[in-house]
């Protein structure tokens, strides 16, 4: 099926490194998540991780910061992990970086200025609401950087975030969509582990999905492939349904 909007897919699906990951991926989806989950593993790629061969594949990119960003130690030190993991990520020139809020307070606007000194275009960087903070709490500050946003169905399920889809202006920054079946155990599971309270929601947000990527976040071979067939069956559905 084609899809009304590009479909990515995320750098751990095999039980492999990040360039077999991608090598498999790239004429499968137009577009490959690069999972930058760990900082100090990642600032220790070398060649082998992220050969610049990966420039040539037909696919294009964005990165998922790490998780475990130092924000308690001070901006500074922050800032040197991002800028590191930039330089380390910029061969294959990334359309975007997802980053969870910081845990510590005031830092989006210190991060907005020093991108912007960098020549990083701020909205690059999609804030995503997570299980300890939703997007709400950080939302003007989100807006005064001049941030964009990514938007995490299984976060909204999991943790009663709807007020999120309230804020307002919210999809004149969403450029992303996070979607898979629900998160429970520590774990992503495939898209037909959704509900049909969360089929309704993904629906109206895919309805609004022409101009932003798509990322099925699931991390297996087969829970991926079959998501993909049942996000294709359901827009079929939702379009003979109109």
């Amino acid at each position: 099926m084609r899809f009304p909007f590009p479909v990515a897919a995320p750098s751990a699906v095999l039980p492999a490194g990040l360039a077999e990951n991608a090598q498999f991926l790239a004429d499968l989806f137009p577009e490959i998540a690069v999972l930058f989950f760990e900082t100090e593993a990642c600032l220790a790629y070398t060649d082998k991780d992220l050969p610049a061969s990966l420039a040539d594949l037909p696919c294009s990119w964005h990165v998922h910061m790490p998780l475990d960003l130092p924000w308690k130690a001070g901006f500074d030190v922050t800032w040197q992990k991002i800028d590191g993991l930039l330089d380390k990520i910029a061969p294959v020139s990334p359309k975007a970086y997802v980053l969870h809020p910081p845990d510590a307070p005031d830092m989006l606007l210190p991060l907005a200025a020093r991108l912007r000194d960098k020549g990083v275009d701020p909205a690059l960087f999609l804030v995503e609401n997570i299980g300890s903070c939703s997007l709400t709490p950080v939302w003007n500050e989100v807006v005064e950087g001049g941030f964009s946003a990514c938007l995490d169905i299984g976060h909204i399920q999991a943790y009663g975030q709807r007020d999120v889809l309230k804020l307002p202006g919210l999809w004149e920054r969403v450029r992303m969509l996070h979607i898979y079946g629900a998160e429970r155990d520590m774990r992503h599971w495939p898209l037909r582990e959704l509900d049909p309270v969360g089929q309704v929601l993904l629906k109206t947000m895919l309805e609004r999905a022409s101009d932003f990527t798509v990322t099925l976040e699931v991390f297996g071979r087969r829970g991926l492939f079959d998501s993909l067939d049942l996000l294709g069956q359901w827009l079929a559905r939702w379009e003979e349904e109109k």
